[in-house]
């Protein structure tokens, strides 16, 4: 019995030996399984191929509105946002320049219907604060600023502070010494490697004239206090913003000189408020010649307050206030000066043209339904001009209608991709030409 047992016990021992021996010509073998071989160097540099990425369904704002753990069936939603992280080396050359190495980086790819929109960069300091947003389209003819649920419209005066303030006596000195003498403060797995690629590295650009986006670059304060605009054809502007105890004093614009360049001196407005620290007014300053058609904007911008830019507050918008075609081409020379005049809510009422001698040249004056413009007139001497527009249920506009001294001329109809243009003549209708994307297909005299 007793020798039963320590055969036993014997056998037993060997095959724990053996088990040790198999474990350790395993590890000469596959030294990497335990880590052992890898020295210090190799694992600092070893690269991160597997990222986690976050996917959710969102909307045309590339808000997250809901998020999804598979990255197949946030594709399939109409539109999808995959939110991941990203290394210096990673980045767009056009954002290097930006970039220091206490700033981490967080990209934020829009998607619709599967087909990428859209890239996001964000630089985030150590507590999370965004000191840079970069946010660029794919270079598809059908995407446009339109990607977003803006009004093209609505001019709003986005700080957070306008319209919110109760009046106080240091904010009444603030405001007396701004206004009065415009001083400024310096202010997991293969489907992982999958989606970093298409999330970062599909995404990168080398030239400017490849990118259409914006990057806005934010102060101490989260104040935007530069921003960089590129679009098509490789013009870019620049605007650079001024604060005095956070307030927006000033914004100077830039357009960028192909043959010089460098970004040259446009226009510089300065914005004037009541003692509640609204917006009440913009003048506008011109240094250069500048001639604004219908096909161009005059833009009015205001900066945003951004605490945290990766709120799912970002879109892609363009501040505008449209300057209709039926006013014709406006010429402003050098030295003149524009006047916006805006209510609580920061829409623009009227804009008054100025020459270099103060002299009025001409006035527009704007009526709005709630976050609309309804009708615009403009005077000129002894001419009036007027523009009436009207909308749909869904916000759309529908018809145009255009007026000379109280005479119908023009009236345009949108219905869908048609615009029916009708022309008169002593209120009768003359012509009637049918529009399709902006192609004219059919015209007609009326007798």
């Amino acid at each position: 019995m007793n020798k039963k047992i320590i055969l036993i016990c014997f056998i037993i021992l060997l095959l724990f030996a053996s088990i040790i021996a198999l474990t350790q010509e395993m590890d000469e073998i596959f030294p990497q399984l335990n880590g052992e071989t890898e020295t210090e160097d190799e694992s600092e540099n070893a690269p991160d191929i597997v990222k986690i990425i976050r996917w959710f369904k969102s909307n045309s704002a590339g808000m997250a509105l809901a998020e999804i753990q598979s990255q197949f069936v946030a594709l399939r939603e109409e539109y999808a946002l995959a939110v991941t992280s990203a290394h210096k080396d990673e980045l767009p050359e056009y954002l290097l320049q930006y970039f220091s190495d206490d700033l981490n980086i967080e990209v934020r790819i829009l998607y619709k219907k599967g087909e990428q929109l859209r890239t996001q960069w964000l630089f985030l300091d150590i507590k999370g604060n965004t000191k840079l947003n970069g946010v660029f389209l794919e270079k598809k003819d059908s995407i446009d600023y339109e990607l977003t649920d803006y009004t093209e419209e609505v001019i709003v005066f986005e700080d957070e502070s306008s319209g919110s303030i109760e009046e106080s006596d240091s904010a009444t000195a603030v405001l007396d010494e701004i206004n009065e003498t415009g001083e400024t403060a310096e202010t997991e797995s293969d489907e992982s490697e999958y989606i970093v690629n298409i999330a970062v590295k599909d995404v990168i650009k080398d030239e400017f004239s490849n990118i259409k986006g914006f990057i806005e670059i934010f102060n101490q304060d989260s104040n935007l206090s530069c921003e960089y605009q590129f679009f098509e054809n490789n013009r870019r502007t620049k605007i650079d913003f001024l604060y005095k105890d956070n307030i927006l004093i000033n914004s100077s614009i830039f357009l960028w000189d192909t043959e010089t360049g460098d970004y040259n001196p446009i226009c510089k407005d300065t914005y004037i408020y009541n003692r509640s620290l609204s917006l009440r007014a913009i003048e506008r300053v011109f240094y250069i010649d500048v001639e604004i058609t219908a096909d161009d904007i005059s833009r009015v911008t205001f900066p945003r307050n951004i605490k945290n830019v990766a709120a799912e507050k970002v879109q892609i918008r363009e501040r505008l206030n449209v300057y209709p075609e039926y006013f014709g081409e406006m010429f402003i020379f050098k030295d003149s000066k524009m006047v916006y005049d805006t209510d609580a809510r920061g829409r623009i009422l009227s804009q008054t043209l100025y020459d270099s001698e103060n002299e009025i040249i001409w006035v527009i004056n704007n009526i709005w339904n709630n976050d609309r413009i309804v009708s615009a007139v403009k005077k000129e001497k002894d001419r009036t001009l007027l523009v009436e527009y009207v909308y749909n249920s869904k916000g759309d506009r529908i018809t145009e209608r255009n007026y000379t001294d109280g005479i119908l001329e023009r009236v345009v109809r949108i219905e869908g991709d048609l615009e029916i243009e009708e022309l008169y003549m002593d209120s009768v209708i003359v012509l009637t030409a049918i529009w399709e994307n902006g192609i004219k297909i059919t015209e007609s005299r009326n007798r």
